[in-house]
């Protein structure tokens, strides 16, 4: 007997298969196990192709003292921290949580395994102040609940233990190499893990983990010294999405800060405005009429409110390079700047497109992209969700907006650290290389 058509003859007889139930059938374990297989399959396949993966919320990363059993002289703390809770999915759509209250404290150097904190000492010693660490979670599965069979096969003898359920929960990790920077699109959950890769591996206890998502990078770090929030780099974390925005990170000049006329010359024309993107972009974009724009709004005495476009060109690293993190946006006329006015600059990111050929998104949320080196916030009482690291541009929902600054020409009472901002020579190719460049290790 069969089934009458359906309109289903042609489905792929490699199709996923799952259980019909009816009375007096006979189900083995290895029928229950393919059952909860596929609805796993399924689950990670939702997570990936509809969500992607990334932190979806908190697991922030903290400083906190040592235990009460540690040594107390706070100058040979250990660098203990925290992390708080949340939710993230992994690469292969797993969910790894740590639940409200748990708050898993860890001393970050005994994390790192023996070879990596035996290169880190011998770095300290030759007078490096500290090693840069990876901070990374996993979400991990155990068996647990050994039990006693009560059937046996007749060909298995004695009755056997089995573990009857499986754990499911998270592990920490951290190192000293630097993460590879993640792909554009994530990866299928159907295909296994490419060889040779630490994908899937044991723990040595029975445990087995899963990819490991970036938490935090941490500068510094010695086995003598506790961690300082200024330490913790979350920014380098990728939020739960198929595909991260690409953002402005960096900026060379205060958002809304008062500049002489002199000051403002050297930054327009002679060193530039330049913008910094957590990934780097197609500089053939960069090169269409209208993408940036300087306008000069004049104010003072008299005639005032007067929109004048200046001159402009954008200026790369490597004008040949198919793909550039950074740019400088340089203004090539001589147009006076007069007391009172203030210079406007327009770039139309929605048009700049990244290298996964998305456009970025540079909505410059309240102003606040800092400058190398510079405070993680322009205004006092606006951090970041998780109380340190930079703002960057962009919404949570990539909304592609325009990115947008303005600063004001003022010669009677210019901005003291604006001032002293503006003074500082700024090396060439990078912005406070040891600050700048760090933040954007690993960023996806």
């Amino acid at each position: 007997m069969t089934a009458p058509p359906t309109g289903r003859d042609s489905a792929p007889r490699t199709g996923r298969r799952r259980l019909t139930y009816f009375h007096g059938q006979l189900l083995s374990a290895q029928d229950l196990r393919q059952e909860q297989g596929q609805f796993l399959a399924r689950l990670r396949l939702h997570n990936l192709a509809l969500h992607g993966y990334g932190v979806a919320y908190g697991l922030w990363t903290r400083p906190v003292p040592p235990p009460a059993a540690e040594c107390p002289d706070p100058e040979r703390a250990a660098p203990w921290f925290e992390v708080t809770d949340g939710l993230a999915v992994d690469r292969h759509g797993d969910e790894v949580i740590v639940p409200c209250g748990v708050r898993p404290r860890h001393d970050l150097w005994q994390l790192l395994d023996e070879d990596e904190r035996c290169r880190a000492l011998e770095e300290i010693r030759s007078g490096r102040d500290g090693v840069t660490v990876y901070l990374t979670i996993h979400h991990c599965e155990e068996p647990v609940d050994s039990v006693r069979a009560v059937y046996t096969e007749a060909c298995d003898g004695l009755p056997r233990t089995a573990y009857s359920h499986i754990r499911e929960g998270f592990a920490l990790r951290a190192t000293t190499r630097r993460p590879e920077p993640d792909s554009c699109d994530p990866p299928c959950p159907c295909e296994p893990p490419t060889e040779g890769a630490p994908e899937w591996h044991g723990c040595g206890d029975g445990r087995i983990l899963g990819p490991g998502l970036l938490l935090a990078r941490v500068n510094h770090v010695r086995p003598d010294r506790a961690l300082a929030p200024e330490q913790i780099h979350p920014e380098v974390r990728r939020p739960l999405s198929r595909r991260p925005a690409t953002v402005i990170t960096r900026i060379s000049w205060p958002h809304g800060g008062r500049l002489t006329t002199q000051q403002a010359r050297a930054l327009l024309g002679e060193r530039g405005l330049r913008i910094r993107f957590s990934r780097p972009v197609r500089t053939a974009t960069l090169q269409d009429p209208g993408i940036a724009d300087l306008f000069q709004v004049t104010g003072g005495r008299g005639v005032h409110g007067t929109v004048m476009r200046l001159e402009t060109q954008i200026e790369t690293d490597g004008p040949d390079d198919e793909t550039t993190d950074r740019i400088t946006i340089r203004q090539t006329d001589i147009e006076y700047l007069n007391d009172g006015d203030r210079i406007h600059l327009v770039l139309r990111t929605p048009f700049v497109l990244d290298i996964c050929g998305d456009p970025v998104d540079g909505t410059h949320t309240g102003g606040l992209v800092p400058q190398p080196g510079g405070p993680v916030a322009h205004r006092p009482g606006l951090l970041p969700p998780d109380g340190c690291g930079p703002r960057t541009s962009g919404t949570p929902s990539g909304a592609a907006g325009v990115f947008e600054s303005w600063i004001f020409i003022d010669n009677h009472r210019p901005d003291p650290d604006a001032e002293a901002e503006a003074e500082a020579e700024p090396t060439d190719r990078t912005d406070s290389a040891a600050d700048d460049s760090e933040t954007l290790e690993g960023q996806p």
